[in-house]
């Protein structure tokens, strides 16, 4: 059945939630931040009601104890700045990887969502508004959920693919100019430079690659300069596009729609914004094509780097905890990790420092400490990457792991590191 796409308020539109809704909001660059503002401003009214969604750029303003026991927050994505909130029973982590969130979180999941809220473009001329910079979990989750609302703005890319819903698909719209929330360059050191060139050493001219957000993953797009022919999965970042324009990134080899790069989320400035806009060179798919192990594993030569905080001498990578706290989530490394062990020709890398806390401890370590999560386990782990060198640990005996991450640890660390492993 048709839905009625009435023009509303900000205040009409959320007045429309009830007590006890569940409300499933977008990531990233995509955030809703006029009709967020509105919950906030009716929290009292709606208490209490809960707030779901993945990785968010604000400082969780809803989780301010302004708002304790009327705004909870539902996340796979966990932050630090949510401590207090956690504490207080305001908010909760859901341990799903990225390609489960398409299910958890709509119509017959564990989560399904009440209301879903979108941040769209306007629509065309056919009726269709597009999703812009975020279609990874919400469009899914929309084209089933019992209430949809848009934020509709001028500003918002009209990106192209897999990313549009149809104002038969929107029960209420609220008309909001505003920037879109950024994402801006990451300040790179010599640390990451040096993992950096590691990593580029591991991809092939051809490649497609999934690179993520953060120094790192910025040092390896600005290490990539010298190849050739390179394809684009998953996200879309500022500092891929001097590849794009340099003809490195052509996407022309791709196995999954060539002379395309397939992206669930686009996180960046408004240069990355405004160049996305109507570009055919976009194919926006949600996580669960992009973050489909089995789609992965038809890539051939697939190229994932992904980040940890730690990483024992067994090889299993700790990307979510520390000292047993959670303090991120699975996100899609697991999905990239396990599509990668099915690709002919693929590679999983996990780059890191070799050191943390201004290089007071080894984050290669000789096991996971009690209560830390396990987002690779080591039968998966494929190539860790420090400042150091290259670790290869696939088919790898435990013997032979050791050796090759002993090899990559920070200096001062190795030698008690292989004196605790001898006596293990």
């Amino acid at each position: 059945m048709a839905r009625r796409f009435e023009k509303a308020t900000a205040a009409d539109a959320i007045g429309r939630l009830r007590p006890g809704t569940k409300v499933l909001l977008p990531p990233g660059c995509a955030d809703p931040r006029a009709l967020v503002g509105e919950i906030m401003r009716q929290a009292e009214r709606v208490a209490p009601l809960t707030l779901m969604g993945g990785l968010r750029l604000d400082d969780y303003p809803f989780g301010a104890p302004a708002y304790a026991g009327k705004l909870r927050f539902v996340t796979w994505h966990m932050s630090a700045r949510l401590g207090a909130a956690e504490a207080r029973g305001d908010a909760e982590y859901v341990p799903a990887r990225y390609f489960d969130t398409v299910s958890l979180f709509a119509a017959g999941g564990p989560w399904a969502p009440d209301v879903v809220i979108v941040h769209t473009a306007p629509p065309d001329r056919a009726g269709y508004l597009s999703l812009g910079v975020s279609v990874s979990y919400s469009l899914p989750a929309a084209r089933r959920a019992p209430l949809v609302i848009a934020q509709v703005n001028p500003r918002m890319p009209r990106t192209l693919g897999n990313a549009f819903l149809h104002r038969s698909q929107v029960d209420v719209w609220v008309e909001v100019d505003e920037p879109l929330v950024e994402y801006p360059p990451t300040a790179v050191g010599e640390v990451e430079r040096r993992i950096a060139a590691h990593v580029a050493g591991l991809v092939p001219d051809g490649a497609t690659i999934q690179i993520g957000i953060g120094a790192i993953p910025q040092a390896v797009m600005e290490a990539l300069g010298g190849k050739k022919g390179l394809g684009v999965h998953s996200l879309l970042v500022d500092h891929m596009l001097p590849l794009i324009e340099t003809g490195v990134i052509t996407n022309a080899r791709k196995r999954l729609h060539p002379g395309r790069m397939d992206v669930g989320e686009i996180m960046g400035t408004a240069r990355l914004f405004a160049w996305s806009h109507e570009n055919p060179l976009i194919n926006m798919e949600p996580s669960d094509l992009v973050h489909d192990p089995q789609v992965v594993g038809t890539l051939g030569d697939f190229v994932s780097v992904n980040s940890a905080l730690e990483v024992d001498l067994l090889g299993q990578v700790n990307a979510e905890s520390v000292e047993g706290r959670q303090l991120a989530g699975i996100g899609g490394q697991f999905d990239f990790v396990l599509g990668v062990s099915r690709a002919a020709g693929g590679r999983s890398i996990i780059a890191l420092p070799a050191s943390g806390k201004g290089g007071a401890l080894s984050r290669i370590v000789r096991r996971l400490p009690a209560g830390a999560r396990v987002t690779t386990p080591r039968f998966l782990a494929d190539y860790v990457v420090t400042e150091y060198g290259v670790a290869a640990l696939r088919g790898k005996s435990d013997a032979g792991r050791r050796r090759e991450l002993l090899r990559i640890a920070h200096p001062a660390f190795r030698e008690s590191l292989e004196r605790e492993a001898a006596t293990s």
